[in-house]
């Protein structure tokens, strides 16, 4: 580590963007459960379908 501070920073970018960094000691998800499959902030994540979408009238 550079900076000890960056701990928290590195492992949520590392959670929503899929940024990894060499030598992090403890880089995992910290606010997506580990079972998530991708990187929700990318461009290129495709959302699950987790919600039916039901028409108002």
């Amino acid at each position: 580590w550079v900076w000890k501070s960056a701990d928290f920073q590195e492992r949520e970018s590392y959670d929503m963007l899929g940024i990894s960094y060499d030598n992090h000691p403890r880089l995992k998800r910290i606010l997506m459960p580990e079972s998530w499959v991708g990187w929700p902030l990318r461009k290129d994540y495709i959302v699950p379908n987790f919600y039916e979408i039901q028409d108002a009238y």
